[in-house]
């Protein structure tokens, strides 16, 4: 009863607000953005660009963040739809759950574009992600480039659930597997989620377990794969164990940067912003995309290119990216 009531709370205040811009300039575009969670590292970064994005154009923007929580986020969209949203930008938490929330919306008549993660629904007005399967082919390459005769592997696969993560590790890093036969997997851990506490926790388990047997952790991102470091690096094996991120975070170019993770691969939220606005622009226009999946490549970052890769997130705009600089 208590949340409802917060809930019914934060709808009307909202409403209230929603209601003072359309007031001010009843041709205001409000875009409802719905996330999955602030304290990850890519996901929060997301949140800035698309908001730097809508705000270029002049858009408003209302951004609720799910924490997580699937059933959260379905009721977030609900509160969107119920606050009079005409366009709604989505991070799933989940490729099946996320269903309810996007066929609800677009039951409403509400355009709903899926950002990050794919969801199972067919009802989405158009996807961006990351060209996933090339995300887990890359990461396999540069292990066997680094351990040409064969290397033992932890991987840490996660958040369970969410389509990235499936589609890198099915369409990507297990084919790959299958052409570098020495390259073995010890253990494939299953997190909830791509946060830095759930990958340390797999990683110590691991490093108790199989100890001097590992060669590589791999992580489906960065966040489990920072966690990976932390332990590796709390055990004293830095020298033995080379760390493999993904989907790049500005603590995993860091951690590249001072040689403590191997490899990441830049999955940018500058790109994924830039081309939603596309099909926003399109949405308002009352047109349909020709092609509704927009793949996002990876961009391959090692110690070797860590000073020359470019892109928005290290600074400057889409069209006018900067490197990363190292802090002194």
């Amino acid at each position: 009863m208590k949340q409802n009531i917060v809930r019914l709370f934060v709808v009307l205040l909202l409403s209230v607000s929603l209601g003072s811009v359309f007031a001010a300039d009843a041709k205001k575009i409000v875009i409802g953005v719905s996330m999955v969670q602030k304290d990850s590292d890519w996901w929060n970064t997301m949140g800035k660009f698309t908001d730097q994005a809508y705000h270029a154009e002049g858009w408003e923007t209302v951004t609720i963040w799910a924490a997580g929580d699937q059933q959260k986020q379905i009721k977030d969209v609900e509160d969107l739809v119920a606050m009079g949203i005409k366009y709604i930008v989505m991070g799933p938490i989940q490729a099946e759950g996320s269903m309810v929330a996007v066929d609800a919306a677009t039951k409403a008549g509400i355009p709903v574009i899926t950002i990050g993660r794919l969801s199972n629904t067919k009802n989405a007005y158009a996807e961006i992600i990351g060209n996933d399967p090339d995300f887990g082919k890359v990461q396999m390459e540069q292990i066997h480039k680094d351990y040409p005769n064969g290397a033992n592997i932890v991987y840490l696969f996660g958040p369970v659930g969410a389509g990235y993560a499936v589609q890198m590790w099915e369409q990507g890093t297990q084919p790959k597997l299958a052409e570098y036969p020495n390259l073995k997997i010890l253990e494939q851990y299953r997190n909830p989620s791509d946060i830095t506490s759930d990958g340390m926790k797999s990683a110590e388990d691991a490093i108790v377990r199989y100890g001097d047997k590992i060669n590589v952790i791999a992580a489906t991102n960065d966040g489990l794969a920072l966690g990976a470091v932390r332990a590796v690096q709390a055990a004293g094996l830095g020298d033995k164990i080379k760390v493999y991120g993904a989907g790049l975070t500005l603590m995993g170019i860091e951690a590249v940067h001072n040689g403590t993770m191997r490899f990441t691969a830049l999955r940018s939220q500058a790109k994924v912003a830039e081309k939603s606005v596309e099909f926003l622009k399109m949405a308002m226009k009352g047109e349909k995309p020709g092609e509704k999946r927009a793949l996002i490549p990876p961009v391959p970052v090692t110690k070797e290119n860590v000073l020359t890769v470019k892109d928005a997130m290290f600074g400057g705009t889409v069209t006018a990216p900067e490197t990363w600089k190292p802090k002194k």
